[in-house]
Order: structure tokens, then C-alpha cells, then sequence
């Protein structure tokens, strides 16, 4: 055990990326309906039409479309079509076609149950054991209402205490409250929690900044992000599995 570590009670996690990841790259499953449908596009137009329409939209209606009229599923709807629409470089009617709005409806379904993701092998064990420790565990993530489906689909859900979701509490991260209502839930202070993640501006440095303790895992098997990990230890891990030696 660490000793900077020693004290720690809570430990709360990001979701994406730090958890779980989608079973494939999202450019494919966001390009394979059009391509069913005989549109010719590439993956890497698909996931720079995919990354353009998810800023806009999320700068239009931020937080899956908190406070205002749309649901979370509706504000989905919108950056699939938005994506399509980059990658196509059209409005075309034939995108609003009915074999299509079927098609985007089983993409919506599918990324809100667990079926669309793949949780890293790492992750059960680790949570089993600050379980064991007698560690209050806790989600801390900017994610829609699905969230606790697909953990509770990924049979992981009865590790935590609580699962914060953005869209259910009005406040998204970087914003530091979203990090004193996880401290407030089992009424433990800052300087007793730890927070991971993979996000530097979503989820260390609001964490720090909340008076938690911060860890980032990155899981880039490239010889780079190996030498990050090595570089600055007391801010990387390369898996969760670090977890069992610090604390």
C-alpha cells in the first residue's frame, strides 16, 4: 500500500473509457448502416463526422439536453443524423428515410444497453477488491439515464454506493460540484477520495480541484503513453489493477 493512498475511503470512477469502451470503434458502428444502405463512406470520415457533430450538438444542448425540451434518447437522434449528415456531406431527404430512422433507432438502443460496450478485464477484480477493503465505490461520469443499465448489464453494479449521472443531477464535469455531491452521497471529505479516470480536464483536475486525490489510467498500449506512465507515476497508471498495490 502507498502511503499517499493510505487513508482513502471513497473511490469514485469515470465510466467511458476508464471502465468500459464501445465493443467496436464507434466511425464503424456509426458508418455500418450507411453502408447497408449503399452510401460509400470511410471509417476515418465517419469518425470525423462523428466527432464534429457530438461538439455541436453538445455546444447547442449541453449535458444530453438537460433543462430544456429534449430527451436524452431525442438529443442522441440528433448527433447520429448530424454525423450522417457530415460524413455525406448532404442533407439529403433519403437520410430521414424510414429503413434509416429505423436503423438510427437500433443505434440508440444499442449504445444504451451494455451490447454496445466491452468492459475492460481489469475491472472486476479490482472493484471486487476495494470491496473487500471495506472502500465506498461510486460513478462519477458526464452520461445519460443508461448508465446504470449498462453496469447493471455488465454485472458490475453492485459494487458502487451511487452512480452520478450528469443528465440526472444538472451539472456536468469539469464542473467541481459534480464532485461534492459524490463526497456528500456517503459523507466522506476530499482528502479521503480518490477519483479515476482518463480525462486530464474532466476528471483530474476538477477532482484536485474538489481537494480529491486524482489518478488518470491510460491504456494506450503504445510505447509513449508507457513512458507517460513511467514518467509521472504519481498521476498515471496504465490499468486499474495499479489499484491493488496503492491501496
Amino acid at each position: 500500500m502507498s502511503r499517499r493512498f493510505s487513508h482513502v475511503r471513497l473511490v469514485t470512477f469515470d465510466l467511458f473509457d476508464t471502465l468500459y469502451t464501445p465493443a467496436e470503434p464507434v466511425s464503424r458502428t456509426y458508418a455500418r448502416p450507411l453502408w447497408q444502405h449503399g452510401y460509400k463512406v470511410s471509417e476515418e470520415t465517419m469518425g470525423r463526422a462523428f466527432a464534429q457533430a457530438y461538439k455541436e450538438i453538445h455546444t447547442k444542448y449541453p449535458n444530453y439536453g438537460y433543462g430544456t425540451r429534449l430527451t436524452s434518447r431525442q438529443w442522441w437522434e440528433l448527433v447520429i443524423d448530424k454525423a450522417w449528415g457530415h460524413a455525406l456531406g448532404t442533407r439529403e431527404p433519403s437520410l430521414s428515410s424510414p429503413t434509416l430512422v429505423s436503423a438510427r433507432n437500433v443505434l440508440v438502443d444499442g449504445f444504451g444497453t451494455s451490447r454496445g460496450y466491452r468492459m475492460y478485464d481489469d475491472v472486476p477484480r479490482v472493484l471486487g477488491y476495494l470491496r473487500r477493503k471495506g472502500m465506498k465505490l461510486g460513478v462519477v461520469s458526464n452520461m445519460d439515464e443508461n448508465a446504470d443499465g449498462v453496469l447493471r448489464g455488465l454485472g458490475i453494479i453492485h459494487h458502487f454506493d451511487f452512480v452520478l449521472k450528469s443528465v440526472a443531477v444538472g451539472v456536468e464535469k469539469p464542473d467541481p460540484r459534480i464532485f461534492d455531491m459524490a463526497l456528500g452521497a456517503v459523507n466522506v471529505q476530499a482528502y479521503d477520495a480518490l477519483h479515476v479516470g482518463d480525462s486530464e480536464k474532466n476528471d483530474y483536475i476538477p477532482a484536485v480541484n474538489a481537494g480529491m486525490l486524482a489518478l488518470l489510467v491510460n491504456r494506450d498500449p503504445r510505447a509513449a503513453a508507457a513512458a507517460l506512465v513511467a514518467k509521472y507515476p504519481e498521476k498515471y497508471v496504465s490499468s486499474l489493477e495499479s489499484l491493488l498495490q496503492l491501496i
